[in-house]
């Protein structure tokens, strides 16, 4: 059993339930240095990801989170994510997004539904630095950020959460780690068998 599924919904929910007071109050951390210019500069921040910052900085630094970084912009989740500490997110690429119908990446861009976004982007963070040994030969339910449960199953060749593969696993950055996976997750797309099996795992 994952250590993680400790966390109760109810207290990831409420970690994040209102970012504001969660940036007030998160430990002070100094401005992440602007990043240098310059091939060269980008190959050493792909290389030792960790040297990028915080979360948000490691995507902002691989250049193919775009729509990822706008949709936390737009669910008011960019700061936290970035003052929080312990926090793993589970980040689909730009390819990932384009998969999506367009009418359905559009609708949920739109500011008219915030709160629907907000509520998909929670479902890609885990309150809790995981790593990559936590989930080898392991399988369950682990508590989002939106008080959803996600299914994480490490039996396999390449991990994977719920319906999504992982393609680049435990990214480093000063709070946390970032997991690239090959899909955008939606709570109502969960594996149907995920549930009895974790409770053998």
């Amino acid at each position: 059993m994952l250590r993680t599924t400790l966390l109760s919904a109810a207290t990831a929910a409420a970690l994040l339930a209102a970012p504001a007071a969660i940036a007030q109050t998160a430990p002070a951390t100094a401005p992440a240095a602007p990043a240098a210019e310059g091939p060269a500069a980008q190959t050493r921040a792909a290389q030792t990801p960790a040297a990028a910052g915080t979360v948000i900085d490691v995507l902002k630094a691989r250049g193919n989170f775009t729509t990822l970084l706008r949709a936390f912009d737009q669910a008011q989740l960019t700061e936290t994510l970035a003052t929080r500490p312990a926090i793993t997110i589970f980040a689909p690429t730009d390819e990932a997004f384009a998969a999506l119908p367009e009418a359905e990446r559009t609708r949920l861009l739109d500011p008219a539904n915030a709160q629907e976004l907000r509520n998909l982007m929670l479902y890609h963070i885990l309150v809790t630095e995981l790593t990559t040994d936590q989930i080898k030969g392991a399988r369950g339910p682990i508590a989002t950020a939106g008080g959803v449960e996600i299914d994480i199953d490490g039996t396999g060749e390449t991990i994977a959460i719920d319906t999504a593969r992982v393609t680049q696993a435990e990214i480093d950055a000063t709070n946390g780690g970032v997991f690239v996976i090959d899909k955008v997750l939606k709570p109502d797309a969960a594996p149907a068998e995920a549930a009895p099996a974790a409770a053998g795992a």
